[in-house]
């Protein structure tokens, strides 16, 4: 079989699989917060604009999208909700083979499978949930990125926190990750050169070029929060549930257990790298982060957010609930964190820049109280885009292992048996 003809069947094989799972996602009751966003897009196509205050955590710019794409259709059901979000996760897989064809093209049809079948992903991929339109429109504000054209970039950044607030921190990431070539020059740069106010105004220029769209959409979120009080939409559920800023470890450990899940080979060839580096001239210090890892684990690691509290029909909290109660689970759940931690820390990029995606991931999820899947799907995504493969067979074996795994999760989910 040609390239050419293996490609379109590759393509083919993803569309037949999207396909069969929306068929599998239209039937069925509202999960968990599909709720929330079904009775307000049924409320805006119905004529009443008011926003669930006491509710709603996220800007309502979902739900506006939403009542555009189905008010013409007069339809206010929740399978057609369901469409829509199926067709912009279509739309994420597109985005995302451009990016990575753009990094890495040698793998970037690969790269697009496992973005499908991300498991953290895949079920809100045909869910009435903001995450997957989000992340549409910032795979669309990465893609611009990549091609210079900031001011297009910040506007999608813009959509993209309209629908969940949270994306503010990626705007950083994009503004420093277009800038960072220019902030290599700058280091590389002579101790004459840097004693000339012409080069640090050619500098200042040049990074100005770049950043100032990034910069005006990060003080469109501080008037948000001004104006609202609160980064939640909801001030009710700002004061009790979703505080505005409440770094805890809890999440970034879930994060770093899944990756040794999610990535058991690729962490593999991580901890080779550590080793092979712990093997080399004063390179001996590299073998106390295992160490450094799982204290910080076993001192500061706590489940006391309400939602993680209740373990009923919802799969990470009945693992943490085990966690918290101590024996092989607590072990099992730091060994994982310690191996995903020390795994990343040693994998390879495509571009200099691609190890910022880890310390921007790790604030970001860091500065949510409740530990929670869906915070993992940007930084995984970022994770799949900027990273070198580990091999073809390890990625073949990884693929394989997702599409069995987000199988089963999503016959699990939409049967109600749990939620992720």
């Amino acid at each position: 079989m040609s390239e050419r003809n293996r490609i379109a069947l590759g393509w083919i094989a993803l569309g037949v699989a999207w396909l069969a799972m929306l068929v599998h996602a239209l039937s069925g009751a509202a999960i968990l917060d599909e709720v929330v966003h079904w009775s307000q897009v049924k409320r805006f196509i119905n004529g009443d604009y008011r926003v669930y205050t006491e509710a709603l955590t996220n800007v309502p710019g979902y739900h506006w999208f939403l009542t555009g794409l189905l008010w013409p259709f007069g339809t206010d059901a929740l399978w057609p909700m369901r469409v829509a979000t199926a067709l912009m996760l279509a739309c994420c897989v597109l985005l995302f083979h451009r990016i990575r064809h753009a990094l890495h093209p040698a793998d970037a049809q690969r790269a697009a499978a496992q973005f499908l079948f991300l498991p953290v992903m895949f079920v809100y991929g045909f869910m009435a949930y903001t995450d997957v339109p989000a992340l549409m429109f910032l795979l669309a504000a990465w893609l611009a990125t990549l091609h210079g054209r900031h001011r297009t970039s910040a506007l999608l950044l813009l959509a993209s926190m309209a629908m969940r607030q949270n994306q503010v921190l990626w705007v950083v990431f994009l503004g420093v990750y277009a800038a960072w070539p220019i902030l290599v020059d700058v280091a590389k740069a002579s101790p004459a050169e840097r004693r000339s106010a012409r080069f640090w105004r050619a500098w200042a220029g040049s990074i100005a070029r770049i950043v100032w769209p990034y910069v005006l959409a990060v003080l469109c979120f501080c008037a948000y929060w001004a104006w609202n009080g609160s980064i939640s939409y909801s001030t009710a559920q700002s004061r009790v549930i979703h505080p505005d800023m409440r770094l805890d470890i809890g999440n970034p450990v879930y994060l770093l257990a899944l990756a040794a899940v999610l990535f058991p080979l690729q962490m593999l060839e991580g901890w080779k790298r550590l080793a092979g580096f712990g093997r080399r001239p004063g390179g001996w210090w590299v073998w106390a982060l295992p160490l450094a890892a799982f204290v910080t684990y076993a001192l500061l690691f706590k489940v006391h957010h309400p939602y993680n509290l209740n373990p009923d029909n919802i799969l990470r909290n009945q693992w943490l609930q085990l966690v918290v109660q101590g024996g092989a689970a607590w072990w099992v759940f730091g060994a994982l964190a310690t191996w995903g931690c020390c795994g990343l820390l040693f994998q390879r990029y495509v571009l200099p820049q691609g190890w910022l995606w880890l310390p921007f991931s790790l604030v970001f999820v860091g500065a949510s109280w409740m530990i929670e899947t869906r915070y993992t799907i940007v930084p995984f995504v970022l994770f799949l885009a900027l990273r070198r493969p580990a091999g073809v067979w390890a990625e073949r074996v990884t693929l394989a292992g997702w599409i069995a795994l987000s199988g089963w999760l999503a016959w699990n989910v939409f049967d109600h048996r749990f939620m992720l």
